[in-house]
C-alpha cells in the first residue's frame, strides 16, 4: 500500500535523535490539528535496504520474506501521528509461507501449460475469477497488518464488491473509449476506502465525479500541449523537418524524443495523483474520530516524482530505498489530520491472524493490492 508537525509531543526516530515538532493547533470541541511526521533518514534506510537486498540474493530468494518485514517496520516505524507510531505487524514466516503457497500453485499452472496448452487456457481462464478474491485477502491482509496506537485497520470489502468495482468497471470504461474511466476511478476510490475501518469505526469518503473529470481534463491538456511542443522533433525524427544544418545529430533524436516522453509521462501521472489526493483526503473522515487533508502541489509533486525516476534510472535502481523517503517524507509534511477526542478510547477489534497467500499470490500474479499513497 506508497508525509511533519506534530502535537506538542517530541517524536524520537529509531536513529537515536530527536525531532521536535511544534505543538498542534486547536480545534473545536477539543480537537486538534496536526500534521503525520516521517523521521526516515536515507542512508540509515539505504542500508538496511542494501543488507536485505544481499541476504536475499544469497539465500535464493528465502530472506525476502524477513527483507520485507524489515523494511516496512523501519518505514511504518518512521510515520508518526500526534506522537504515536504505526506500526507493521505481519511476520516473516507469515509472508514466507504465503509466497511458498503462491509459487507452487504458479509452479503447478507453467507445470500443466507445459503437458496440455488447453488444460492450461482452462485454468488461467478459471484464475481469472480468483483475482477479486486475491486483491479482497491482499488489502485486507496489508490493512490488518497495520496499527496505530495498538488498533488495527481492516477491510470489509468482499467478493462481490471486488468484481464489480476492479473487473466489470474496468470493462465498461473500455467499451466507453475509456470516457467513462474518470468515473470508474472514482467508483474504486469510494468502494476501497468505505470499506476500511479502524478500530471498528468506518471510513467515509464522499468524492465527486467532477472531481476526477477535472483532473482528467487537466492532464489530457497538458497532454496534448506537450505533443504539439514536440511536433518539431517528430517531424526532425521523421526527416521531414527543415533546417536540418542546425538540428541535432539523428542519432540523439530518439534519445531527447524518449527523455521528451518520459518526462510528460511522469508529470502527467504526478498532476493527476496530486489532484486526487487533495479531493480524496479533503472528502474523508473516521467516523466521529479524524478528517483529513492534504496540500500537496500538482508541480511539487511531479517535480519530485521526475526527479525520483530519473535518480532511479542513473543508479540503475539503487536509490530506490532514497526515493521512498524522499516521496515519504514529502507527502507527510503535506498530510494534516484533525483529531476528535474520540481517538483516545479507540480499542482494537480485530484478532484475527490472516495468512498472506492473498497478498503474495496476487504479487505474483501481477495484482496490484497497494490501497495507501
Amino acid at each position: 500500500m506508497e508525509t511533519d508537525s506534530f502535537a506538542g509531543r517530541m517524536a524520537t526516530a529509531a536513529n537515536g535523535h530527536d525531532d521536535v515538532t511544534p505543538p498542534p493547533r486547536p480545534s473545536e470541541g477539543g480537537a486538534r490539528d496536526v500534521r503525520v511526521l516521517f523521521s526516515g533518514r536515507n542512508l540509515e534506510y539505504q542500508k538496511l535496504w542494501l543488507v536485505n537486498m544481499l541476504l536475499t540474493l544469497l539465500t535464493l530468494g528465502i530472506y525476502s520474506a524477513w527483507a520485507k518485514v524489515r523494511n516496512h517496520r523501519y518505514l511504518y516505524g518512521h510515520t508518526s501521528l500526534d506522537g504515536h507510531r504505526f506500526s507493521y505487524l505481519a511476520k516473516p514466516l507469515q509472508i514466507l509461507r504465503g509466497r511458498l503457497i503462491a509459487l507452487l500453485v504458479l509452479v503447478l499452472l507453467s507445470g500443466v501449460a507445459y503437458v496440455s496448452p488447453i488444460a492450461a487456457s482452462l485454468m488461467y481462464f478459471l484464475l481469472m475469477f480468483a483475482v477479486p478474491w486475491l486483491i479482497c485477502q491482499g488489502i485486507r491482509f496489508t490493512l490488518r497488518m497495520t496499527s496505530y496506537r495498538q488498533v488495527r485497520f481492516d477491510f470489509t470489502g468482499d467478493y462481490g464488491g471486488i468484481m464489480a468495482h476492479f473487473i466489470f468497471l474496468p470493462l465498461i470504461a473500455m467499451f466507453t473509449f475509456y470516457f467513462a474511466l474518470p468515473w470508474v476511478l472514482k467508483k474504486i476510490d469510494q468502494y476501497t476506502h468505505n470499506n476500511i475501518t479502524y478500530g471498528g469505526k468506518a471510513f467515509n469518503v464522499s468524492n465527486r465525479t467532477s472531481a476526477y473529470y477535472h483532473a482528467a481534463l487537466v492532464c489530457v491538456g497538458l497532454g496534448i500541449l506537450s505533443m504539439v511542443l514536440l511536433l518539431p522533433l517528430f517531424s526532425l525524427l521523421s526527416g521531414t523537418g527543415e533546417g536540418e544544418g542546425d538540428a541535432p545529430p539523428r542519432f540523439w533524436l530518439p534519445v531527447l524524443l524518449f527523455v521528451a516522453m518520459f518526462v510528460i509521462s511522469q508529470l502527467v501521472a504526478a498532476i493527476w495523483s496530486a489532484m486526487i489526493r487533495n479531493h480524496l483526503l479533503a472528502n474523508l473522515s473516521l467516523d466521529g474520530i479524524a478528517t483529513f487533508r492534504s496540500d500537496v502541489t500538482p508541480i511539487g509533486y511531479a517535480g519530485l516524482a521526475i526527479s525520483n525516476a530519473l535518480l532511479l534510472i542513473v543508479t540503475l535502481g539503487l536509490a530506490y530505498p532514497v526515493t521512498q523517503v524522499r516521496m515519504l517524507r514529502y507527502l507527510a509534511e503535506h498530510t494534516e489530520v484533525t483529531i476528535q477526542p474520540a481517538m483516545d478510547s479507540m480499542i482494537n477489534t480485530v484478532t484475527s491472524q490472516d495468512g498472506a497467500f492473498g497478498e503474495e499470490a496476487a504479487g505474483l500474479f501481477d495484482v496490484d493490492v497497494s490501497v495507501l499513497g
